[in-house]
């Protein structure tokens, strides 16, 4: 038999190695609404002065009251029932515990890392590659990948290599920078060979600076080469033609206040990217009312390089690739990857996007004040495609005080939200059939302020492998969210009520038709950091099914196989 004097000793250094924070705590020694940083372990035979009887803890009776230990980040909701003490509800502690590396920005929740996707086998799907079919030599070369015709048209992983360059296609999309001393010819995708065929442009450039006289029409084919700032003024039109080649030397911005037409075609696209690939232009500025700018097959990288003052805009606090206030913006079958700052910043605006690919940017933007229909979109990576932690809005679109509508659109691999629609402001978004994947934090966030009147009506879309799928935070009390015929799988809570702000929230939340499946801590969560209290009137459910039943929301159904 093991001496006992070595079972005390080993019992000593597991609990004094252990990684979950201060030894020796008591049910006394703990404080109700309180944050803490670090795990801890808590004898809970007594409190109060009088003798623990049962403890339950997040509704789950803990066995063992000589040690409950405390690991993880998360909220923690303590009910104390004491021996003999003649009390009818039992004695309440709630506290947080803040993960080190994430503190305040994931309160209450455990962090959330998305999984990452398993690669498949490519079978005998088509693959369409998009790039220039020329370029000048010693400048980067977007090159673009789908499978199928069209964005959305593949739900497949995919394992990608360019020479030393490895990267993953990720629901059928994906892209990377093929570098100006390429000398490699292959795009292999699990181990079929795709051919890439880029000429050499060896006549010197069109060059393009100043500012326009008159209406300008550059012919398909042209590199051109804009050194220093470009000024289109109102009321004249500049108009390039497919399969142009537009190099753009760092820093330099392209000021907007007519119109500018970017004509690329499907066979031939137009392509806008730095003159220096370790660097990146400015982007397009435009303020005059009535401005616009027309772009269809067009690949746009490597622009927002300015930031701090005159180019802090919003919550990205960078450039924007089109900034524009009281002007248009029409994108179709646009491709926008590799930007610094952020993608779009209009104000007072109305925009149209349809099939555009929009990857690899700090945020894909700040709408503000404007008019968005978008339609068949992809955002994903932001603001890169590394698993890496960021605190940095890394959204994938933020809507402040817009109306939108939204319609078969994928939002995925944001460092924060996929889409987040916010602010004080009101107005009306409208989503259907949309995909919320792999987002640190929420699929969807919605939010507002003060007494203003919001509506968000959310159909037949999934949200998947999110921190939170959707959340409604801080909010007005004429904020209301309908949902309807949508899944909610495998994320880290489903459906939320609350945030991690302590903000007041008095939106409503409707569920119908709908499933919030095998999600990793709630399927149905309703914590509420203002009160930190359940705001269960808050929330409604009809034809809901959950994997495990709520009892403060009896209306919900168990989801039965």
């Amino acid at each position: 038999m093991r001496d006992w004097r070595l079972n005390v000793l080993a019992l000593f250094v597991f609990l004094f190695s252990c990684e979950t924070g201060p030894l020796g705590l008591s049910l006394d020694d703990l404080s109700d609404k309180k944050d803490y940083t670090s795990g801890m372990l808590v004898n809970c035979l007594s409190y109060k002065g009088k003798k623990v009887d049962r403890l339950v803890v997040n509704g789950s009776e803990v066995h063992n009251l000589n040690l409950l230990e405390l690991k993880t980040a998360g909220y923690y909701h303590l009910e104390i029932y004491l021996k003999r003490s003649g009390q009818n509800t039992p004695e309440v502690i709630r506290l947080v515990i803040l993960d080190p590396e994430r503190g305040n920005t994931e309160w209450g929740l455990p962090p959330w890392t998305p999984l990452e996707p398993v690669a498949g086998e490519i079978g005998d799907q088509t693959v369409k590659l998009i790039y220039t079919a020329a370029a000048p030599q010693g400048v980067a070369v977007p090159l673009i990948v789908l499978l199928g015709e069209e964005l959305t048209h593949s739900d497949s992983n995919l394992d990608a290599e360019f020479g030393s360059l490895k990267f993953r296609i990720k629901r059928g999309v994906g892209s990377l920078q093929i570098p100006g001393s390429n000398s490699e010819t292959a795009l292999i995708i699990d181990h079929r060979n795709f051919f890439v065929n880029i000429s050499p442009i060896e006549t010197p450039p069109l060059l393009l600076s100043g500012e326009l006289e008159g209406d300008t029409y550059i012919p398909p084919g042209s590199y051109i080469h804009v050194p220093s700032q470009l000024s289109i003024p109102e009321g004249i039109t500049l108009s390039i033609g497919s399969g142009s080649f537009i190099t753009i030397d760092p820093e330099v911005n392209i000021i907007n206040n007519g119109l500018l037409i970017l004509d690329g075609s499907a066979d031939a696209p137009l392509t806008v990217t730095c003159s220096d690939e370790e660097n990146y232009w400015g982007g397009f500025i435009g303020s005059s009312a009535g401005n616009r700018v027309e772009a269809s097959y067009t690949i746009f990288s490597r622009s927002g390089y300015h930031s701090g003052d005159g180019y802090n805009y919003g919550h990205a606090g960078r450039q924007a690739l089109f900034y524009s206030e009281n002007g248009e913006l029409a994108l179709d079958h646009c491709y926008i990857n590799d930007h610094i700052g952020q993608v779009f910043y209009p104000v007072s605006c109305t925009l149209e996007l349809s099939d555009c690919l929009v990857q690899r940017a700090k945020t894909g933007g700040q709408m503000n004040q404007s008019e968005l229909v978008m339609n068949r979109c992809v955002f994903t990576d932001f603001p890169d495609d590394s698993y890496d932690y960021r605190d940095e809005d890394n959204d994938g679109l933020y809507l402040s005080e817009c109306n939108a509508s939204i319609n078969n659109c994928v939002f995925m691999y944001a460092k924060d939200d996929g889409l987040d629609s916010g602010a004080s402001g009101g107005g009306e978004v409208r989503i259907n059939n949309c995909r919320f994947e792999a987002n640190f934090h929420e699929g969807a966030a919605l939010s507002s302020g003060h007494s203003v009147i919001k509506l968000h009506q959310i159909s037949n879309s999934l949200f998947t492998n999110n921190g939170q799928g959707l959340e409604l935070g801080y909010s007005s009390p004429n904020h209301l969210v309908e949902v309807e015929s949508c899944r909610f799988i495998g994320n880290g809570i489903g459906i939320r009520y609350g945030d991690c702000y302590d903000f007041p929230h008095h939106g409503f939340i409707h569920v119908a038709n709908s499933e919030s499946l095998d999600n990793h801590v709630y399927d149905v969560w309703n914590m509420n950091r203002e009160h930190w209290a359940a705001d269960i009137i808050q929330m409604s459910f009809e034809n809901v099914r959950v994997s495990i039943p709520n009892p403060l929301y009896p209306e919900l159904l168990l989801y039965e196989n």
